[in-house]
């Protein structure tokens, strides 16, 4: 019995590994858009804020959703805007100013993401801690000022497509305006 249940286990890891040794190599394009999103060398990294393929931190709005839904001249805006309606100048009771995106409410706390630091911290605060909650016109989405080449922006978005849709279709310039 010993004998059959390794054979089994042995012919199950050997299909396995035919199995991803069947799948295609991935494109250069999707490979340099996973690295800028992972660490870019011009500043943040996307995964400083978003979370893709079990990397990085899950602050902002799931990519892949966007990125299935949306082409890549309107990824391309998202990326390159300069201000979000998530994110929220709070002021606390202590006197403390400073940009953040709430995560959740429940009962008496409030989950804020605290975006003054890098990475991103999780608060967790009562609600009379918090003076005031208001829109945030002096925060920027990093990405507006990292200034990522044409080229950088469309490897970007063909590697987001490809976590989305599981396509490696090549993501050009020509296609983000």
């Amino acid at each position: 019995m010993k004998r059959l249940l390794g054979f089994a286990i042995l012919f199950l890891l050997c299909r396995t590994s035919a199995a991803a040794a069947d799948l295609p190599e991935l494109t250069a394009q999707v490979k340099q858009g996973r690295q800028l999103f992972r660490q870019s060398g011009k500043g943040l990294a996307c995964a400083t804020c978003h979370a893709v393929e079990g990397y990085g931190n899950a602050v902002g709005p799931d990519l892949r959703r966007l990125a299935a839904a949306i082409d890549p001249h309107g990824l391309v805006m998202t990326i390159q805007m300069s201000m979000t309606a998530y994110v929220h100048e709070l002021k606390l009771s202590n006197g403390r100013a400073f940009p953040g995106i709430q995560r959740a409410k429940e009962d008496n706390l409030v989950e804020i993401w605290d975006l003054s630091v890098l990475p991103p911290k999780l608060l967790k605060l009562k609600h009379a801690q918090i003076v005031s909650m208001k829109s945030n016109s002096a925060w920027q989405h990093p990405p507006a000022l990292t200034g990522y080449s044409p080229q950088e922006l469309a490897d970007i978005i063909g590697y987001l497509k490809f976590v989305a849709t599981g396509i490696e279709k090549e993501v050009t310039t020509d296609d983000l305006r």
